[in-house]
């Protein structure tokens, strides 16, 4: 069954790249601008969504380490950006999350 809480999780984690990461006054920077970066955080998105969308057991090991990736990371860049917190992070933030949460839903689902 597909895991579409991984899907949503992995495509909010690549969208984000694309929004502003950090705000100030009237300029702003998305995650695009930190160069090649951003192209690492979504294929990570991709390959939650991929494996979500799988839906095998066993991927849900890999949607796992991929989330807590990418929420650790989002929480390292609001540390850093502070008060200039742009809406990217928190959407990667979200998307790291509910692929925590799927692929925890994902483990504890009893094999049919």
């Amino acid at each position: 069954m597909k895991n579409y809480l991984a899907i949503v999780g992995g495509l909010a984690t690549a969208v984000s790249m694309f929004l502003p990461f950090v705000s100030l006054g009237g300029l702003s920077a998305s995650g695009m601008d930190a160069g090649g970066v951003a192209y690492l955080w979504i294929g990570c998105g991709a390959a939650m969504a991929v494996c979500g969308f799988l839906g095998k057991k066993p991927l849900n090991i890999l949607i796992l380490i991929l989330g807590l990736a990418v929420a650790g990371m989002a929480i390292k860049y609001k540390m850093d950006a502070g008060e200039a917190t742009g809406m990217g992070i928190w959407i990667m933030l979200a998307g790291g999350v509910l692929g925590v949460v799927g692929a925890g839903m994902g483990l504890m689902k009893k094999s049919a």
